[in-house]
């Protein structure tokens, strides 16, 4: 099953503070359902969620399992909530609505994906995504903040 994300920017009005989760990686489960029908088998992969990650909540939540890199969609985020643990926002991409919600701090996260295809019809899938950090990132892994480089394996939560 292709990948549902994408990058995504954050429109007007979108909520400009990070997801407040401890950047490394991430031991990450997907679920699906299609129709609230809950499928036999889950995803399981790790990813590397770097500082930059945090404010662009599709780059965390996102239901990509893939270990190689793939052309990445373009969508809109909108209506983005973050606080008291909980997060929701709405994603706009050119084939699909998708509504996010659910929990995130410290060190996992949890949120249900509802995605809608635009051409129509009665059809839905619901993903589960869950994660929990395993570790840092590979030492490799740069990101560069303004006026400074930062290693993302540096202790403690971002802000």
């Amino acid at each position: 099953m292709a990948a549902l994300a994408g990058h995504c920017a954050l429109t007007p009005g979108a909520a400009k503070e990070n997801l407040q989760i401890q950047p490394g990686r991430y031991a990450v489960t997907v679920t699906y359902a299609v129709q609230e029908q809950r499928q036999n088998q889950s995803r399981h992969a790790s990813r590397c969620i770097a500082y930059n990650d945090l404010g662009n909540p599709e780059r965390i939540f996102s239901d990509n399992t893939s270990s190689t890199a793939t052309p990445e969609e373009t969508c809109a985020v909108t209506a983005l909530s973050i606080g008291s643990g909980k997060v929701s926002y709405d994603a706009n991409y050119s084939n699909r609505l998708v509504h996010v919600a659910g929990t995130a701090g410290g060190t996992q996260f949890s949120v249900v994906r509802s995605v809608r295809p635009k051409a129509g019809g009665d059809v839905f899938l619901t993903l589960t995504v869950r994660g929990t950090r395993i570790g840092d990132c590979s030492r490799e892994l740069v990101v560069v903040k303004p006026s400074r480089q930062m290693n993302v394996t540096q202790p403690g939560v971002l802000r």
